[in-house]
């Protein structure tokens, strides 16, 4: 399906000296021409906004044979819509972005003619280290921030996913020369040589693992780095919530791209005796949505055998140790290993010592815990690492204004999940364990920019300056710096 091209058949040594190639060249090339114009920067996002809906078809069927079993129809829903309308926010907001801001000047410089402004420059050549789960959508999404704010930018996409990143690499190669944007798709050689580059900004979407070991590459040459990393979602589900309406709205965030989603609600906090009307009105949501899943490709399979594995284990391992285990399975399916999926799984009477409870699940598994005092929950979260997103269901203001001030995420919802992701004048991104760093928006346009200090001197206010404090010190000068200090 994907053409036999020499991004095929590349070898990574053939690919990583390329990859070096293309770095000093653009390293050269904005050196060389300078800071770009807004009509270059808008023309650079449409380009990526033409090249994905061009090659949408090309790249959805790419990630559908990537997993074996997951809709090219649903990966462009997930993958390539929010897309092109971030692209399109970026694009329109570039020019007000690019004005920089006016600041105050110290008294009374300002009044006499000095002038304080923030200009945003660009940094340079950035590099994305993008994930599998969405591999379209978070290999270019930064792009309009990047390119907005005026860098040139090297993409290394998942090798988990290598047909939708050699599609990526071939789509960008039709649209921009290299020294502008390139991908480069390849095995493990070319994900551990790519941090190593002095890059001047460094974006990894992943795990808190690998971001440890990318972090320790970027340090060497003091590449700043931007981190979004997941981590174990919690959502508390409130007394005064609707149960029918949560346990929708939350299944729904468990179930798409087969839970294979950062900010999936990954463990949730029900009322002592709720579990089971939450879990009735799961298996009625699930069921509308998944009548049958074995063969569905809108039932989306793990990306590889190892993540599969992996989520398999981590059930045989809350089952030895006490564990309740509850499987929604609408049509009384077989899943043989070989498919790659799972039933969407309830695990109740968890215990700390239990692998689940420990690691970021990804997968369509939802770990339920009781509680009796609203405090309860808020004490758990806060006992664990800051997670990616933080999810309230329910109607008590005080209870929804306690959870804003008493816990801390990189983003939280009221009554919904994941959603605020789409909301692209929302920065995004992590804290503490869950990542560093945000984009989106105008904070996307700043992490990709120097806010360079510029002051603009006039005659009266140097002279000004001169008179408060110049060489020799004089008794004007102490009379000066006296009247300061009281």
């Amino acid at each position: 399906m994907v053409a036999n091209s020499e991004f095929a058949r590349s070898t990574d040594a053939v690919v990583i000296e390329r990859l070096h190639r293309v770095f000093a060249a653009q390293q050269k090339s904005f050196l060389d021409d300078g800071e770009p114009d807004l009509k270059t920067r808008k023309d650079r996002i449409s380009r990526v906004i033409a090249m994905t809906i061009k090659h949408a078809d090309h790249l959805t069927e790419a990630t559908h044979a990537d997993y074996g079993s997951r809709d090219p129809e649903l990966g462009k829903a997930l993958d390539v819509v929010s897309l092109i309308d971030g692209l399109k926010a970026d694009r329109k907001a570039t020019a007000g972005f690019m004005r920089g801001e006016r600041r105050a000047s110290s008294f009374p410089l300002g009044l006499l003619g000095g002038r304080s402004r923030i200009h945003y420059e660009p940094l340079g050549v950035i590099g994305n280290i993008s994930p599998w789960n969405f591999p379209i959508h978070l290999s270019l999404s930064m792009l309009g921030a990047a390119l907005g704010a005026g860098n040139r930018v090297i993409i290394k996409p998942s090798d988990q996913t290598p047909l939708t990143s050699t599609a990526i690499a071939e789509a960008i190669a039709e649209y921009f020369d290299d020294t502008e944007l390139t991908a480069f798709a390849g095995g493990l050689d070319l994900a551990v040589e790519f941090p190593k580059l002095p890059f001047d900004h460094l974006m990894f979407t992943g795990s808190p693992a690998l971001a440890k070991i990318v972090c320790a590459e970027a340090a060497k040459n003091l590449t700043p780095v931007t981190l979004e990393l997941g981590g174990k979602s919690p959502v508390i589900v409130s007394r005064t919530a609707d149960m029918v309406e949560a346990a929708r709205r939350i299944m729904w965030g468990k179930c798409v791209n087969g839970g294979q989603v950062c900010l999936a609600p990954d463990f949730g906090f029900i009322p002592a005796g709720s579990e089971a009307a939450f879990i009735e009105a799961a298996d009625k949501v699930v069921t509308e949505m998944f009548p049958t899943m074995v063969n569905n490709d809108q039932y989306v399979n793990f990306v590889n055998e190892r993540h599969y594995q992996r989520v398999a284990g981590y059930l045989d391992d809350a089952r030895a140790k006490g564990a309740q285990v509850i499987a929604i399975n609408p049509a009384n399916e077989d899943f043989p290993p070989a498919a790659r999926k799972m039933p969407i799984t309830f695990v109740l009477n968890i215990t700390d010592d239990m692998v689940i409870n420990q690691e970021e699940i990804f997968g369509p598994v939802f770990l339920i815990r009781t509680y009796t005092d609203f405090a309860e929950a808020i004490d758990y979260i806060n006992s664990r690492p800051k997670p990616l997103a933080l999810y309230y269901f329910g109607e008590d203001d005080k209870e929804w204004q306690t959870v804003l001030a008493k816990t801390s995420s990189g983003g939280t919802v009221r009554n919904d999940v994941i959603v605020h992701v789409m909301q692209h004048d929302l920065p995004f991104g992590g804290v503490g364990n869950s990542g560093t760093g945000r984009y989106h928006g105008i904070e996307g346009f700043r992490r990709f920019s120097n806010p360079r200090s510029v002051y603009e001197q006039s005659n009266i206010a140097a002279k000004a300056i001169r008179l408060a404090l110049n060489f020799p010190i004089k008794d004007l000068h102490r009379k000066v710096i006296k009247a300061k200090l009281r």
